[in-house]
């Protein structure tokens, strides 16, 4: 059996489709080879409708057939394709999955808001090395996960619905009158922080874990931090951040105007118009549960569904 293989995980969300290529060594080493990114805002009023619009659909499966291609240059053996939030809340999922097959000739993995925390865990806790208590957040374009445990066992895994994409279109974050807007999305963001606040303190009691923040909203943050302008994983990996700092940025990135955003140095210009509300619900789950700072990690779902599938090729 070889002892590496190169695989590829290709994740369609909400807001983003995301690749991920890279060598994968039977001793789990993965080793990154290629990411590409791009926005494709498939969720786009999903909240307000429950339907994928057609012109959403056609966008994200044009942007994974040209994914898919780069895969293959980068000699991909195999492709794992998951659907998050958006496929999933769907009304119209069926039909997306069975074009998306059509298009790619691979049927997409749609995961449930538990696979997708469990998934995110799994990668963004894979290269910290700590006897400590661990807990994950990622925040979505249409939803949010949260997952805790160990190093070595997730205890519990949560979705919530809201996402930067869903917040933003449902209470105008970062487009003209920021306080009002701001105010209602924290009492929202509240309640749905609810319903999973006592799994949450039931683990934590007297714990203090180590909080990882993965996916785009958390990288994002982290490239304007470090005023870095090309993505490099290992400096974003190594960020930690007071939650208060969270909470500021947010607030600064919403009263600017979306041209005013894309000039500040790390901001990736399809972001910028989502991420004030993506800071939000970050600095609220921050300040819910009385967390005082994070570390952040390019190391989320796609890394997590690129280790499970490992233990497929390797045993």
């Amino acid at each position: 059996m070889a002892k590496e293989k190169i695989l590829a995980v290709l994740d369609i969300g909400s807001n983003s489709v995301v690749l991920l290529v890279a060598k994968c060594h039977a001793s789990g080493i993965i080793e990154p080879v290629n990411e590409v990114f791009a926005i494709t805002k498939l969720g786009k009023g999903v909240a307000q409708t429950g339907i994928l619009t057609e012109d959403a659909i056609n966008r994200t499966l044009d942007v994974s057939k040209e994914m898919q291609e780069i895969a293959v240059h980068e000699g991909a053996e195999d492709l794992i394709i998951t659907a998050t939030s958006a496929v999933r809340e769907a009304k119209n999922k069926s039909e997306f999955l069975v074009k998306c097959h059509q298009k790619l000739n691979i049927f997409p993995l749609a995961l449930s808001g538990k696979e997708e925390a469990k998934f995110t865990y799994l990668g963004a806790t894979s290269e910290i090395e700590t006897e400590s208590p661990l807990l994950t957040v990622d925040i979505g374009g249409g939803s949010t996960e949260v997952a805790f445990g160990t190093k070595n066992i997730m205890v519990g895994a949560h979705s919530m619905p809201i996402g930067c994409v869903g917040i933003s279109e449902m209470f105008n974050i970062g487009k003209g009158e920021w306080i009002p807007q701001r105010i209602a999305a924290k009492r929202f963001i509240k309640r749905q922080m609810f319903s999973i606040v006592d799994n949450v303190h039931s683990w934590l009691a007297s714990r203090s874990p180590i909080v990882i923040a993965s996916g785009g909203t958390a990288t994002t943050f982290a490239a304007l931090l470090l005023k870095e302008n090309v993505y490099d994983r290992k400096h974003i990996n190594s960020v930690k951040v007071e939650s208060k700092m969270v909470a500021v940025y947010s607030r600064q990135l919403s009263r600017m105007s979306i041209e005013e955003r894309v000039k500040v140095p790390g901001m990736e210009k399809d972001r910028a118009e989502v991420l004030p509300a993506g800071l939000l619900i970050l600095s609220e789950f921050l300040r819910f549960f009385n967390f005082n700072d994070i570390r952040i990690t390019a190391n989320g779902l796609r890394y997590g569904v690129m280790r499970h599938y490992l233990q497929k090729y390797f045993g």
